[in-house]
This record gives structure tokens, sequence and C-alpha cells, in this order.
């Protein structure tokens, strides 16, 4: 017996409802992530899929309770449920370069702010390929933790504003190279 993918959920809040409710009807269900979502918080919570999956034996009664616990009861989710795949069938996978995109961002913006709110020094920047402007930075704020003995207030200014504007800095530049299309590949005329 194995298990199906029934749904996904919005965040922690939605997934310990759809647990709450599926385990007052007696299903068993698994939430993938979801404890790393509730543990990474607002960090990286949003860039985890909390992905619902249920006993293939119980999948068509926890669609259906999934569909009431959401308020889908209406003929409208009758008409979509003839769209989506039985359970136990696979769902195809849409490899649109639109989603690529999506995934590609989603996982620049988590590395990002990782790098740029726990190591630093201008990492952010570095993972997104503007190496100088991250060395930059990494320069400027050991300089900022330098002055932090002299002169406290403009070293915390120092150490701040880099941490600040490599983060800023490299989100920014996640939404651009994310958004920009892949140019064409050069061709190499043969000259005879």
């Amino acid at each position: 017996m194995g298990r199906v993918r029934i749904g996904t959920c919005s965040g922690p809040a939605d997934a310990a409802l759809v647990r709450a409710a599926f385990g007052a009807h007696g299903i068993h269900v698994v939430i993938g992530a979801e404890h790393h979502a509730g543990m990474l918080g607002g960090l990286g919570g949003p860039f985890l899929s909390l992905d619902i999956w249920v006993d293939s034996a119980e999948a068509e009664e926890a669609i259906a309770l999934l569909r009431d616990v959401r308020g889908e009861g209406s003929d409208d989710a009758a008409e979509h449920a003839a769209e989506e795949p039985l359970p136990g069938e696979h769902e195809p996978e849409d490899d649109s370069p639109e989603v690529e995109q999506m995934i590609q961002r989603r996982r620049g913006t988590g590395l990002v702010l990782l790098l740029g709110c726990c190591i630093t020094f201008g990492t952010a920047h570095m993972s997104t390929g503007a190496w100088g402007r991250g060395m930059v930075l990494a320069g400027l704020e050991v300089l900022g933790f330098r002055y932090l003995m002299s002169a406290p207030a403009l070293g915390a200014v120092m150490v701040i504003g880099a941490i600040v504007y490599d983060v800023i800095g490299a989100l920014v530049r996640v939404r651009r190279i994310g958004s920009r299309p892949e140019l064409p590949q050069a061709r190499i005329r043969k000259h005879s």
C-alpha cells in the first residue's frame, strides 16, 4: 500500500488545520516538510512545499475531506475534480520555462537570505555572481568591525549598512536575473 499526494498546504497554519481535520476523521496524513517550515519560520518556511500525503486506500475519502475543509464542496469543485488526476496516478511534470524560472528565483531568494543574514561579509552578492561588489561589502564590514572599538556608532552603521545593502541588493539581482530571458547562444562561423 503506497501513499499518494492529494494537495499542498499554503503554510504551517493550513497544515495544522488539515492535520487536525484528518485526525478527527481517522485518516493518517503526512505533510512533507511541515516541521522544517515550522523550524525555519518566516526565513525559509515559504520556500518549502507542504505536500499532503495519504494512504492510497484512503485517497478518495481524504480528497473529499480536504475539499470540505477548504470550502470547495460546491458544484464547481465537482467539475474541477474531473480534470484532476485520479489517486495513484502520477501528476504530469510541468517543466515549462515559467515554472523553472519561478523555482530558480525561489531558491536564489532563500540562498540570499541565508547567506546575507547568517554569514554576511558580502556572501549574498557573491552567490549571485557579483564578486566585486561582494568583496567591497566584505571589506566594508571588516572595516566596520575595526571601527567598533574606536568609534562604536560609526562601526555599527558600517556593519549594519553593509549587511542590509548586501541582502537587499542581492535580492534585487535575483529578481533581475530570474526575469531576464536567456540569451541565444552565439554561432561560430567557420572561415573557408
